[in-house]
């Protein structure tokens, strides 16, 4: 798990770093390795925004929070960010355990018969 974190219009913190990383460990538990994350922090005028870029088990997530505090955006992007993972991930699970043919999906291949009466 890797994770970078760039500061933009703000002065780097231990505490905003810290903050980032103990809540990314949730999210990387819903992903596989390799998991590389880039965390951007900005201050625009009365707003800190943060947003997070995640690249892990092939897909990219990105997400973003504006609030008027670090702490709060970073807790809202990371709950965010975890709640896209997990469906996806429950998504894909399903997907596999359904087991769907084209039957099931409501697609009928037409069979050889029916061809010629197209082409017809």
């Amino acid at each position: 798990m890797n994770m970078d974190v760039t500061y933009r219009n703000i002065r780097p913190s231990p505490a905003l770093k810290g903050r980032a990383e103990k809540k990314f460990v949730k999210v990387a538990k819903h992903l596989r390795e390799p998991i590389d994350g880039h965390l951007v922090l900005r201050e625009e005028k009365h707003l800190k925004i943060a947003e997070f870029t995640v690249t892990g088990s092939g897909e990219v997530f990105k997400a973003e929070e504006q609030t008027g505090d670090m702490f709060a955006s970073i807790d809202g992007l990371m709950t965010k960010l975890e709640r896209v993972v997990r469906r996806r991930k429950e998504r894909n699970y399903d997907r596999l355990q359904s087991g769907s043919s084209d039957a099931e999906d409501g697609f009928v291949r037409p069979s050889r018969d029916d061809e010629d009466e197209i082409e017809a």
